[in-house]
């Protein structure tokens, strides 16, 4: 097993690694980078903070593990999302564990490789975001559920509990969203056996952290107006707007299990036994989490595909066995199979053919993508084979066209660390670096690009007093105070920022 173990380890971070070296931030990484770097300089590990203001909208978890890096090791960007590769590892090699005791090893391999070589795995999980770790937790919490309650395993539903009470204390109530399927699966087969198992640490691990936060910290009352400007609050912001959006979201969410999702059918073909034995309860239960996922976030507005992550594993999981038992074959690969790489080879010559004319987009590395996904249909003849392409085709990607956007970001128009730099040398020529605030959501990448780590009210909740402001010019955010006047202002493509002195 040991070598097993060190064959992933290896395998993703040689998935990983185009991500993982991507120069400047994205996303929100920056925001929760600085909450992580406040925290350790005010020494604040039970209340996170932005701006010297408290942040209570997210649990304080991924803060914990990047406040620790941070102490050791600085902000450095491609340390920071470590975690999310490791724990990407441990939920390959838990997946490979958890199949190949009850499918083989054929099935155990197809799980854990899937899990790595998705390609939401290779594009997106490097990355110091909470949503990454919190797809880990919750995935193997409810395969260690699954499982517990398929073999009758006490031990493992109390892993479960304890997973999905990390998970938790990573993101909060979100994990029940993929917990639900799972849940009435459970309940449908088996009435709930092993409840007590599964809940009582469940809801334990999150509370020894809240129930000190209430009682000398935070008000629960507090705590509840932060949960309904949340998780639950976002439900109520839904509009019938929304629902135009619905099959857009849903081609998404089949989008990103690519390219497992094309065995779903193989999966679920032919006569069902209706008590459904152990092993079938086990995907099921799975499956169902996935599935009732998506049913869910259906009725919540912007929907971003993020929230999606923990899918990717648990649909991989459920159908892992499906495409072993299909690579197993030996046989000519049938008429579907066959028009399917004849599209994927044409989209390659495509790709190829329009090269001169993606440059300045791609770069000349994403002609190897191109290259293996036209030659596909000439190679692959047989059902281990296909499942061999669809695995590497992504990591091919990921190195060819993933690695160019990685080295590159930082000159395109959605970086902003190189206009934090500008910032800071601005500040630093009027000797201002230190008295300079933030009044309403000023971006973190911009600020950890300008070194800065300044005190502010994110919610204009006061009227400001500090002689120099920083701002984000955005109707939306409110007025700022008329006894205050622009001194200078940095426009992006996205976003415009500038610095106030007030009369």
């Amino acid at each position: 097993m040991l070598l097993r173990a060190l064959l992933l380890l290896l395998l993703t971070v040689t998935a990983c690694v185009p991500q993982l070296v991507m120069r400047d931030l994205r996303g929100t990484e920056g925001r929760r980078i600085q909450i992580a770097a406040e925290m350790v300089r005010t020494d604040s590990w039970m209340v996170p903070v932005l701006g010297d203001e408290p942040t209570l909208a997210k649990p304080p978890l991924h803060y914990w593990i990047l406040g620790g890096l941070i102490e050791l090791f600085g902000p450095v960007p491609w340390i920071l999302r470590l975690p999310a590769v490791v724990g990407l590892f441990l939920c390959a090699l838990l997946a490979m564990v958890l199949l190949r005791q009850r499918f083989g090893e054929a099935a155990g391999w197809v799980g854990a490789l899937g899990v790595i070589c998705s390609p939401l795995a290779v594009f997106e999980w490097a990355s110091a975001e909470i949503d990454p770790l919190f797809a880990v937790l919750t995935a193997t919490s409810l395969w260690c559920l699954a499982a517990g309650i398929a073999r009758d395993r006490a031990a493992l539903a109390v892993l479960s509990g304890l997973l999905g009470g990390l998970a938790m204390l990573q993101k909060g109530p979100p994990y029940f969203v993929f917990a639900a399927g799972a849940y009435l699966v459970w309940w449908r087969r088996r009435g709930l056996r092993f409840a007590l198992h599964h809940f009582v640490p469940l809801f334990a691990v999150p509370l020894c952290y809240y129930v000190p936060l209430w009682l000398w910290h935070v008000s629960p009352t507090e705590m509840w107006e932060v949960t309904q400007s949340e998780t639950l609050g976002r439900i109520a912001t839904f509009q019938w707007q929304h629902v135009a959006k619905t099959p857009l979201f849903w081609l998404r969410a089949a989008v990103i299990q690519l390219p497992f999702v094309l065995w779903c059918f193989w999966e679920w073909r032919g006569a069902r036994d209706a008590r459904m034995d152990a092993a079938d309860l086990m995907l099921r239960m799975c499956s169902g989490a996935a599935v009732f996922a998506i049913v869910i976030l259906t009725f919540f507005p912007g929907r971003p595909t993020r929230y999606l992550l923990p899918n990717v594993p648990l649909f991989i999981f459920a159908v892992a066995p499906a495409v072993a038992h299909f690579a197993g074959q030996r046989r000519e690969l049938g008429s579907f199979s066959r028009r399917m790489l004849r599209g994927v080879g044409v989209f390659g010559a495509v790709g190829l053919v329009a090269m001169p004319f993606l440059l300045d987009w791609t770069g000349v590395a994403v002609a190897g993508a191109f290259l293996v996904a036209g030659l596909g249909h000439m190679l692959v003849r047989a059902p281990r084979q296909l499942v061999a392409f669809v695995l590497v085709v992504p990591v091919v990607a990921a190195w060819t066209a993933g690695f160019h956007r990685a080295l590159h970001f930082d000159q395109t128009t959605q970086a902003l660390g190189p206009v934090g730099q500008v910032l800071r040398a601005e500040l630093e020529r009027r000797g201002i670096v230190d008295e300079v605030h933030t009044y309403g959501h000023v971006d973190s990448k911009m600020l950890l690009g300008a070194g800065l780590m300044p005190p502010g009210d994110e919610f204009c909740r006061e009227r400001p007093t500090a002689k120099w402001l920083l701002v984000t010019r955005d109707p939306t955010l409110g007025e700022v105070p008329p006894e205050y006047v622009d001194r200078l202002v940095l426009a992006t493509p996205r976003l415009v920022f500038a610095l106030l002195e007030k009369r």
